[in-house]
């Protein structure tokens, strides 16, 4: 199983979302809760890792 590399677009913190649905082909970002920022902010994908 793989994951995707987000980053909040405010902070900057690198986070995996566990999830195999092809994101970067619907989505530039996407809107999420940081527990950083303690607030739904806007997530770019980075990339996707296969494990």
């Amino acid at each position: 199983m793989g994951y995707w590399i987000l980053q909040c677009s405010e902070c900057r913190l690198e986070w995996k979302l566990y999830v195999s649905f092809p994101l970067k082909k619907e989505f530039s970002r996407i809107y999420h809760y940081c527990p950083n920022c303690n607030k739904n902010t806007f997530h770019r994908i980075i990339d996707y890792v296969e494990e």
